[in-house]
């Protein structure tokens, strides 16, 4: 027995010593990439250049050269002035666009830019040049502020925004995660936010219910309320089956209508967009924990080696994870389980009797939904206005963050909302789930973000638009 033990023991050593040489050989890097901004909340340090490998503290799925611009975009440099005989195209959203995951050559807009320069049917004796504005962790409020304080200076002829399920929620909340990259004992609220003005009918800070009950989710709510166990008996509303929750799905698409996208894009256009504005002493302060920062743990730098972890606990949380992934395979209703338990966080309602209330950590979903079709009535007039066009690509039911029924609600409403408003739509999610079908993999499996094929299909998509248009 005991030299079994020492057997055991001896072994784990050797693991340990093996994953700490590795990641000796191949670190892991922290990188203070953004910086405070009085507009957009915050966007890329102009002119850094690091390495990222992402989040964790040695290099595990890729280790990508990053430089930004003097401007503070991922992007090469360009000239305000747009040259003669040239045709821009500006690229906005988060971190699918800035695409820090992938080399620069490998991102959509680089894959875009290349296509139609070398395209006999797009060039005509045309130049392409492809302008990315992507920030991590923004969302559709921001990269509308974006396009007014940056891109549109440098006049594009297309504006092509990127929109997943999470960036509609950023155009609501204040708080970002951006602030984790600064020592606080708490989030700051340095997101500028966006909200719809109450009609003179409603109360003051209320919105406008004429809007809530317009698509009838009412009974979605209903259903959340019956599954929390929280409270009432198991027995009382069992889980769906997956074919049942398809269905689900599919009942709830089908109260998505034109004629009620029409009527509520009409109901939209009086009401005021609210600006708020993070408060002058919150960005004070994140500008002065971020320059302290720099100065105590990065020595005046902005990138430094991530500190080594115990490499067999960091082995063991990714036997546990592939563990519980292969549980799911293997018992899907585990699946399930894990989607309505996210379903039910973000959208159950905080009263059961106030279905339309939301509750403490989610704004009502079809609240938040109204404010960012909102704001993109407010970017599609600045951009044609200025004589361009304005298209919307769609990835939210590929990559889903709050669950698969407001995923593939919100990519119907944003369809029929771009064709009643002649707004460019890009049905992304359908391409790159057409891949996955195919045993293509388009996303880092732990980062989560586009790998080099999630990027050159979104490039090729854009391409495919433009082509045709």
């Amino acid at each position: 027995m005991t030299a079994q033990i020492l057997t055991i023991v001896i072994l784990l050593a050797f693991i340990e010593l093996a994953g700490k040489t590795y990641a000796y050989f191949n670190p892991g890097y922290e990188n203070l990439y953004a910086i405070p901004d009085r507009v957009v909340g915050w966007r890329l340090t102009p002119n850094l250049e690091y390495i990222h490998t992402g989040s964790h503290w040695y290099e595990n799925e890729f280790r990508v050269k990053v430089k930004h611009n003097s401007l503070g975009f991922r992007d090469s440099e360009r000239s305000v002035s747009k040259p003669p005989g040239v045709t821009r195209i500006a690229l906005l959203g988060d971190s699918s666009v800035s695409a820090r995951q992938v080399a620069f050559k490998n991102t959509s807009g680089q894959t875009l830019e290349k296509l139609l320069n070398q395209n006999s049917r797009t060039k005509k004796s045309k130049i392409y040049e492809v302008l990315n504005f992507g920030i991590d962790g923004i969302g559709v409020g921001q990269s509308f502020l974006t396009y007014r304080q940056y891109a549109s200076a440098f006049d594009p002829d297309y504006v092509f925004l990127f929109v997943f399920e999470g960036d509609i929620w950023r155009t609501v909340f204040p708080q970002s995660a951006i602030t984790d990259k600064i020592s606080s004992s708490r989030r700051l609220s340095i997101r500028p936010v966006f909200n719809i003005k109450s009609t003179p009918s409603e109360s003051k800070g209320s919105f406008p219910n004429s809007l809530l009950k317009a698509l009838n989710f009412s009974s979605f709510y209903q259903l959340l309320n019956n599954l929390d166990k929280k409270e009432i008996k198991p027995q009382v509303t069992s889980l769906p089956t997956e074919e049942e929750y398809v269905d689900l799905i599919n009942s709830f698409k089908i109260l998505i209508t034109e004629k009620k996208i029409a009527e509520i894009s009409k109901k939209l256009k009086p009401l005021d967009l609210l600006f708020f504005a993070p408060k002058q002493n919150i960005f004070d302060e994140f500008l002065n924990l971020q320059a302290d920062r720099i100065k105590r743990e990065y020595g005046g730098n902005r990138t430094k080696v991530r500190e080594h972890e115990i490499f067999l606990v960091d082995l063991w949380g990714k036997l546990e994870f592939g563990l519980s992934k292969l549980k799911e395979m293997l018992k899907p209703e585990l699946r399930l389980r894990r989607e309505f338990d996210k379903l039910i966080k973000a959208y159950r309602p905080k009263r059961p009797g106030v279905l339309f209330g939301g509750n403490d950590n989610f704004s009502n979903f079809e609240s938040v939904i109204f404010v960012n079709l909102k704001v993109l009535e407010s970017l599609n007039r600045d951009i044609v206005n200025a004589g361009k066009k304005f298209i919307v690509v769609d990835a939210s039911s590929h990559i889903i963050k709050h669950g698969r029924l407001p995923a593939n609600l919100l990519s119907d409403i944003l369809q029929k909302y771009c064709k009643v408003n002649d707004i460019g739509y890009i049905a992304l999610s359908q391409t790159l789930n057409d891949a996955k079908n195919s045993g293509i993999q388009t996303l880092w499996p732990k980062d989560g973000h586009f790998n080099e094929n999630g990027q050159r299909i979104f490039g090729e998509a854009m391409f495919e638009w433009v082509k045709e248009s």
